[in-house]
C-alpha cells in the first residue's frame, strides 16, 4: 500500500471518531434534559397529590362522621326490633298473617283459626297385609302445636344477633316470610322407631312355614302361600314417610312387598300320599294280628296348581283330598275279638272255710286271661297244673270214694264246674266231662264238672270262628265268675235246662239209690227261633248213704249196690263213672 492510501484511511478513521464524539455528546445533552423534564413533572404531581389528599382527608373526616351517624342509628333500629314484643312485618303461618302480633295474640288467633285441631291430625300409614300405623305430625316434627307456631313466629327476628335481626326485619317490610314452611324439622328416630313397630306386626302376620300341611281329619292340603317368605324394606318405608311428611301429607300408602312365595311341591305330595283303600284283615297264620287298613286318598295336582296360583299372598289354599274309608277297618276287625260275652256263670262259696276260698280264688287266677284259638282245646288239668301246697294249693273239703275228705286243692270243682256251666252257654263243644259222685249245692244238677289229677279232666273245644277269652274272679269272697268273652257273629244264644230220672238200686230195685241228670242246650238265633238242640253228657249222681231208704233185710248182712253200671237207670241212657274225688 502507498503512503497516500494510508494517509487518506486515518483521515477517515479520524472523521469517524470524531462523528461518534459528537453523537455521544449529543446523547447525553438529550438525557440531560429529559431528566430536567421528569424531575419537573414529578414536583408538579407532588403538588397536585397534595391537594387531593387533603380533599380526601375532608371528604372522609365528613362521611365518617355521617357514617357515625347511620352506624348509630342502625344499632338502635337493630337494638329496639330485636327487642320487640311483636312478630315482623309480613310474618305468616301457615298462611296465616300474624305480622306485628305478640305472642299472646298470635297464639289466639291460631287457637281460633283450629290450629291445634289441625296439627293433631296423624299421618295415616298404609302398610300390606291390612297392617299399618298412625303417626303424631307433632311427635315426628312435621307439625307445630299453636303455642310452638307462636314461639316459631316471634323467634324469627328475634335471635341473639342484631344485625342480622335487622336485616331480617329490613326484608320482611317488602316481603312475605311464613315461618311454617322452615319445618318440619323431622324426628327421624321416632319415625324409624314407629315404622319398626309395625314392621313387627306385619311379619308376625306373614310368619309362619310355606310348607304345606296335610289334614286327613278334614281331607284337605292346607298352606298359606307366602307364608315366611315375605318382607317390606325398612329404609324404603321410613324414606317415603320423611318424603311425605315434608310435602305436608296427611296418609301414606307403602305399597311393595319383597319376597317370591314358593310352590308346595304338589308332584312329591301325590306321590306321598297317593295311595289306594284297602281293607284290615286277620293275618294267615291264625294269631288274629290284624293287619292295617289303608285309607284311600289322592287329589288333582293340576288343579292344585292352579288353586295356588291364583291365590293371594297369604292367603290360605286349601287343595281338597279325596279320602276313600275301606270297607273293613282295623279298629272294626279288633272290635269283633272279645266283644261280645258269650255265656258267663256265677255261683256262690260263702259258706266255704278259708283254706277253700284260697284254692277256688287260686284257680281262678290262673283261668284269668287265657285266650284260646279257633279249633283249639282247653284242658283244665293243663292250665291248673296238679294241686300242691308248693303250688300255692291248701287242704279243703273233697269226695273220694263217696266220702268226704281233706284233700289239697279241695274246692277248685266248683271252678271247673262253674267254668263248664259259661261254655255251654257260651255254646262251645265239650269234648271231656264228668260229674261229681254226689249232687253239689252250687250249680244245678248236670250243670257240674268235676276234676282230678291226672283225672278225669274238663277239657272244651273252641269251635268258634273267633278267639274267646276266659274271664275268673271272685267277689267279697263270696261269689265266683266266670265269663267268656269272644265274637258273636250271628246273635246266637243258648238256653240251659236240665232232667233228671231215679236209679235204684239192682238188688233192692224199689230202692232209690241215685239220679240220673242230663244237661240240654237249646239254641237260638238272633229271632229267637230254635237252631238246634245239643244234649251234654249224661251223670248219675248217688245218694248220701244215710239219705237212702233201704228195706229191713238190708240191715240183716244183706248187699247193696252203689249207683254205679249196675244200677238200674232210665231206659236209653248211658251210666256215668261214678268213682269221683273232689268236691
Amino acid at each position: 500500500m502507498n503512503r497516500a492510501a494510508e494517509q487518506a484511511r486515518d483521515e477517515k478513521r479520524a472523521r469517524l471518531a470524531a462523528e461518534k464524539r459528537k453523537a455521544e455528546i449529543l446523547r447525553a445533552r438529550e438525557e440531560e434534559r429529559r431528566e430536567a423534564e421528569r424531575q419537573q413533572k414529578a414536583r408538579i404531581a407532588r403538588r397536585k397529590r397534595k391537594k387531593v389528599m387533603k380533599k380526601v382527608k375532608i371528604v372522609l373526616a365528613v362521611l365518617l362522621v355521617l357514617a357515625l351517624l347511620v352506624i348509630g342509628g342502625l344499632v338502635y333500629l337493630a337494638i329496639h326490633v330485636s327487642e320487640s314484643d311483636t312478630n315482623f312485618p309480613n310474618v305468616y303461618l301457615n298462611g296465616i298473617d300474624v305480622g306485628g302480633l305478640t305472642k299472646a295474640e298470635t297464639l289466639e288467633k291460631l287457637n281460633a283459626a283450629g290450629w291445634d285441631e289441625d296439627a293433631a291430625e296423624p299421618m295415616v300409614v298404609t302398610l300390606p297385609m291390612g297392617t299399618g300405623f298412625e303417626l303424631d305430625r307433632r311427635t315426628a316434627g312435621a307439625a307445630l302445636t299453636a303455642e310452638t307456631a307462636a314461639a316459631a313466629a316471634y323467634r324469627f327476628g328475634h335471635s341473639q344477633d342484631a344485625y342480622e335481626n335487622l336485616l331480617n326485619y329490613v326484608g320482611s317490610l317488602t316481603n312475605q316470610t311464613d315461618v311454617a314452611l322452615d319445618y318440619p324439622i323431622l324426628d327421624e328416630d321416632y319415625v324409624r322407631q314407629e315404622t319398626k313397630k309395625a314392621l313387627a306386626a306385619f311379619n308376625e302376620k306373614v310368619s309362619g312355614s310355606p310348607e304345606p300341611e296335610v289334614d286327613l281329619e278334614n281331607a284337605v292340603i292346607r298352606s298359606v302361600k307366602g307364608a315366611g317368605e315375605l318382607s317390606l324394606n325398612e329404609d324404603a318405608i321410613v324414606n317415603g314417610l320423611t318424603r311425605a311428611l315434608l310435602d305436608g301429607q296427611r296418609s301414606f300408602r307403602y305399597e311393595q312387598i319383597d319376597g317370591t312365595p314358593t310352590m308346595p311341591d304338589y308332584d312329591s305330595l301325590y306321590t306321598r300320599l297317593n295311595v289306594e283303600p284297602r281293607d284290615a284283615y286277620f293275618a294267615d297264620d291264625g294269631s288274629f294280628t290284624v293287619i292295617d287298613d289303608v285309607v284311600g286318598c289322592t287329589f288333582d295336582v293340576a288343579g292344585a296348581k292352579d288353586t295356588w296360583q291364583k291365590a293371594g299372598l297369604m292367603d290360605t289354599v286349601e287343595i281338597p283330598l279325596t279320602i276313600t274309608e275301606p270297607a273293613v277297618t282295623a279298629e272294626s276287625l279288633r272290635g269283633l275279638l272279645f266283644r261280645d260275652v258269650l255265656g258267663y256263670q256265677t255261683t256262690v262259696f260263702a259258706s266255704s272255710g278259708e283254706n277253700r276260698i284260697n284254692n277256688i280264688k287260686l284257680a281262678a287266677s290262673k283261668l284269668d286271661g287265657l285266650v284260646l284259638m279257633p279249633g283249639e282245646v282247653f284242658s283244665y288239668n293243663e292250665t291248673i297244673g296238679q294241686r300242691t301246697k308248693e303250688a300255692g294249693f291248701l287242704e279243703a273239703g273233697a269226695y273220694a270214694d263217696g266220702e268226704v275228705v281233706q284233700e289239697v286243692g279241695g274246692g277248685i270243682c266248683q271252678v271247673s264246674s262253674t267254668l263248664y256251666c259259661a261254655t255251654m252257654f257260651a255254646n262251645l263243644e265239650t269234648v271231656s266231662r264228668t260229674n261229681h259222685y254226689f249232687r253239689v249245692d252250687y250249680l244245678p244238677i248236670a250243670y257240674d264238672a268235676t276234676v282230678s289229677w291226672p283225672g278225669p279232666d274238663f277239657k272244651f273245644r273252641n269251635n268258634r270262628d273267633y278267639p274267646i277269652r276266659i274271664i275268673a274272679y271272685t267277689t267279697n269272697d263270696t261269689d265266683l265268675t266266670v265269663e267268656i268273652h269272644g265274637t258273636n257273629v250271628d246273635g246266637s244264644y243258648v238256653e240251659l235246662t236240665n232232667a233228671t230220672y231215679v236209679v235204684y238200686d239192682s238188688t233192692y230195685t224199689n230202692v232209690q239209690i241215685g239220679w240220673g241228670a242230663q244237661a240240654t242246650r237249646h239254641v237260638y238265633d238272633a229271632n229267637g227261633n230254635l237252631i238246634a238242640t245239643i244234649n251234654e253228657p249224661y251223670g248219675i249222681y248217688n245218694k248220701h248213704a244215710e239219705d237212702i231208704d233201704w228195706p229191713p233185710e238190708y240191715y240183716s248182712g244183706g248187699t247193696a249196690s252203689v249207683a254205679d253200671n249196675s244200677g238200674t237207670i232210665f231206659p236209653g241212657m248211658e251210666t256215668g263213672d261214678a268213682s269221683i274225688i273232689y268236691g
